[in-house]
C-alpha cells in the first residue's frame, strides 16, 4: 500500500496516518517509515480491519504480508482479486495506478515504495502488475527490513539503501516490463583510483552517517553499478565495509583505555550506546565493555 501524495509538506508517515483517519481506519499500534533517494520502506505493526482508496504512487508498490492469513481484497484498474495471503506472500503494483483494498483482520506488513529512478543512471524502472506471488529472495530481504524497522532501534540510511536497491535489481530482474532486457553492468569493478577515493572519504567520515548516494558520487557512478562494483572490487557490499571499519576503529579506541562508550559511539558514526553495543556485540562476539577489559587484562 502506499501514501496518499496530495500534501508534499507532509512526511509519508504523517500522510498515511492521516489518510487512514479520513478514510475512517484507526490508527496501527506502530508504524515507521524510512525515506531514501531511491524510495522508501514501511513497517506497519497492528493496523486494524478496514477499507481505503488511493491515488497512483509515484513508484512500484510492494506490499509483503506478515500477519499469518490476511483475508484481503485488492481491485485496480477494473479488476479485483480476492485471497486469503498467507504469511510471506506480497503483492506488486506499478507507478501512478490508483487503487483500492478491504482487509478482515488486523494487519502487519511492509510497504516498499520503489521509484523509477532508483539506478541513477537514466533508466527507468517499470514493474508488471502482480496480485499475489512468492520470491524467495525478496522475502528474506523483506523480512529483515521488517524486524529492523518494528524493533524501533536506529535504522542506517546506508542499511535501508543498500537492501532497497537489491530488490529494485530482483524487480527489475524478474518482475518488470523489460525483464529481459535488464541493462548488464560495465565489466570489472572501480579502478584503484576510484576505490582508494571511496575508502578515503568512508575513512575520514566514519562519524556521519554515510549514504550510498553519497559514496556513488565520489566515482560518478549510478547507485546500482556503484554497489555492483565496489563489491566486485572490495569483496562485500559499501554497508558490510562501513560496519566493519567502523568496529575496527571502535576496538583501537576502547583498547586507548581512556574513551567512554558514549564517546565511542558517537565517533564511529552510532545514534546510541546502545545501538552501538548491539552492533559491536553482533560482530565482535563480545560487548564493548568485555572487550575493553579483555584488552586491558592482556596489556604487557
Amino acid at each position: 500500500m502506499k501514501q496518499h501524495t496530495s500534501n508534499s509538506a507532509l512526511s509519508h508517515r504523517d500522510q498515511w496516518l492521516a489518510l487512514l483517519e479520513s478514510q475512517g481506519v484507526g490508527r496501527p499500534k506502530a508504524l515507521r517509515v524510512v525515506e531514501v533517494p531511491g524510495g522508501l520502506v514501511q513497517a506497519t505493526v497492528g493496523e486494524p480491519p478496514g477499507r481505503i482508496s488511493l491515488d497512483g504512487a509515484p513508484g512500484s508498490v510492494l506490499m509483503f504480508n506478515i500477519s499469518p492469513v490476511q483475508g484481503l481484497r485488492q481491485t485496480r484498474e477494473g479488476r479485483s482479486f480476492v485471497s486469503d495471503m498467507l504469511h510471506g506472500e506480497m503483492t506488486l503494483m506499478p507507478r501512478g495506478v490508483p487503487s483500492q483494498w478491504s482487509w478482515n483482520s488486523i494487519c502487519d506488513r511492509l510497504d516498499v515504495i520503489v521509484f523509477p529512478t532508483v539506478f541513477g543512471d537514466g533508466s527507468s524502472l517499470d514493474v508488471v502488475d502482480r496480485y499475489t506471488f512468492r520470491d524467495s529472495e525478496m522475502e528474506s530481504i523483506c523480512r529483515h527490513l521488517y524486524q529492523k524497522l518494528s524493533l524501533n532501534g536506529v535504522l542506517e540510511r546506508l542499511y535501508v539503501e543498500s537492501q532497497l536497491m537489491r530488490l529494485a535489481v530482483l524487480l527489475l530482474r524478474r518482475h518488470s516490463t523489460t525483464s529481459q532486457a535488464a541493462k548488464i553492468p560495465p565489466p570489472g569493478g572501480l579502478t584503484r583510483n576510484q576505490a582508494r577515493r571511496v575508502l578515503d572519504y568512508i575513512e575520514s567520515n566514519l562519524s556521519s552517517q554515510l549514504t550510498l548516494n553519497e559514496l556513488a558520487g565520489i566515482v560518478e557512478l549510478s547507485l546500482h553499478h556503484f554497489a555492483r562494483m565496489f563489491k566486485r572490487t572490495i569483496g562485500v557490499t559499501p554497508y558490510r565495509y562501513v560496519l566493519e571499519r567502523r568496529m575496527e576503529r571502535a576496538k583501537a579506541m576502547l583498547r586507548a583505555a581512556k574513551a567512554s562508550l558514549v564517546d565511542v559511539s558517537l565517533s564511529v558514526g552510532f545514534y546510541s550506546q546502545s545501538h552501538f553495543t548491539s552492533a559491536f556485540h553482533r560482530m565482535v562476539g563480545a560487548t564493548p565493555t568485555e572487550f575493553q577489559g579483555s584488552s586491558h587484562k592482556h596489556r604487557p
